[in-house]
């Protein structure tokens, strides 16, 4: 009998999954199943309509090996993507996404997420759903696998990116502060960091104090024959608790609107540091990301120089796949169809340190995503990652 697989990619992009998505669609064809692309992550099951025919092809589509041929040669998602959380919306659309799934005849629905993305696959497989998952994240905190697609490229792109940002940063003899994405876990960022010789860094895992850093970054750049140095942060960095009331008239002063000025003064009444941070950050203006923007601007009152901003943000989800992500891609498909073929539902595709490549229930990324282990890793009292031994994959 042959069988029906959907395929949906969720969260934010990662190198390789187009390789994923198209070796997917080659596997299938061997078996002779068929395949049907959802579009828009989750967005496009919740907006197909069982009963509407009308809102059938703009929400999936037949994927066939000439629709994918070329897919592995760009970037972001042939599917499309988005950002929504189903167990977040007001009306739980579950029972909704289930009828669509009966509707398109899927034997299995084969998930690329993110950590948020493949909790909600395991929460839809718990309700009954045929469903497999696998990890692509360019944080690499999925529960259960120390590997996730898209994380060895964003290590190697963003050492290139912080490397050509080094050069400017000599020239101009200052102080480069480089912002990475990452709101919950500093893994990526630290790494990043380690690989590209930065001589601090900020993780979201330890709050930090403005002077103290702003003290080791001087020093840094007077020892430093060239004069400069770097500093490589997360986007949710957020000041030492203990120390932000010293801080809260130079916050109001970044702060452009009253709104956010309130919230300055009111910060003591429950909102955090990384979260007074953002909301400064968004009305900063074009040079904001994360907090790297307000970080930034506090240094330089501090120092009385001018610095060097510039956060990476998507750019670590760009680029061409390296060895890794492309063997990760390939065998992470090999695997989702194998067990489509084996008949198991409710898995996920992972990779372990001295076990390669296997298949663990879903419902372990219900966890808490891994973050850096402080103690072993981090030099919390420099801002500074520890040398050592580090798996390439995970700390």
């Amino acid at each position: 009998m042959t069988k029906r697989i959907g395929i949906l990619t969720v969260g934010g992009d990662a190198p390789g999954q187009n390789i994923c998505l198209k070796s997917l669609v080659y596997s299938s064809m061997e078996r002779a199943y068929d395949v049907i692309g959802i579009r828009k992550g989750w967005e496009g099951l919740i907006n197909y309509n069982p009963d509407d025919p009308d809102t059938h092809s703009l929400n999936t589509m037949p994927l066939t090996k000439v629709r994918v041929r070329d897919i592995d040669r760009m970037p972001g998602s042939f599917l499309h993507s988005s950002r929504i959380e189903p167990d977040k919306m007001p009306d739980d659309p579950t029972n909704h996404i289930k009828r669509a799934i009966a509707k398109l005849g899927l034997d299995a629905l084969v998930v690329l997420g993110d950590h948020a993305g493949l909790c909600y696959a395991a929460h839809l497989a718990q309700a009954g759903a045929p469903v497999i998952g696998i990890p692509k994240t360019v944080h690499n905190n999925i529960p259960g696998s120390d590997y996730a697609l898209g994380f060895s490229t964003a290590l190697g792109r963003g050492v290139r990116l912080i490397n050509e940002i080094r050069a400017m940063a000599g020239s101009r003899e200052e102080i480069a502060v480089i912002e990475i994405l990452g709101h919950t876990t500093g893994l990526t960022t630290m790494l990043i960091s380690f690989l590209a010789g930065a001589d601090h860094t900020l993780v979201p895992e330890v709050p930090f104090d403005p002077e103290k850093l702003a003290r080791l970054l001087m020093n840094d750049k007077q020892n430093n024959p060239a004069n400069y140095a770097m500093l490589v942060m997360s986007e949710a960095a957020s000041i030492d608790p203990e120390n932000i009331s010293k801080y809260l008239p130079e916050l109001s002063r970044l702060a452009n609107s009253r709104a956010v000025a309130e919230a300055v003064q009111k910060s003591g009444e429950g909102l955090t540091t990384d979260l007074l941070l953002f909301e400064i950050a968004q009305e900063l203006g074009s040079r904001a990301s994360g907090s790297g923007a307000v970080v930034t601007e506090m240094l330089e009152n501090i120092t009385r120089q001018r610095m060097l901003f510039q956060p990476l943000s998507y750019l670590l989800r760009t680029g061409e796949p390296d060895g890794q992500d492309l063997l990760g891609a390939m065998n992470f498909s090999t695997l989702a169809i194998q067990l489509i073929a084996d008949g198991k539902i409710g898995r996920l595709t992972a990779y372990r340190q001295r076990e390669n490549y296997l298949e663990i229930p879903l419902d372990v990324v219900l966890g808490e995503p891994t973050n850096v282990r402080v103690s072993d890793f981090y030099d919390a009292e420099n801002y500074a990652v520890k040398p050592g031994i580090f798996w390439a994959a995970r700390v």
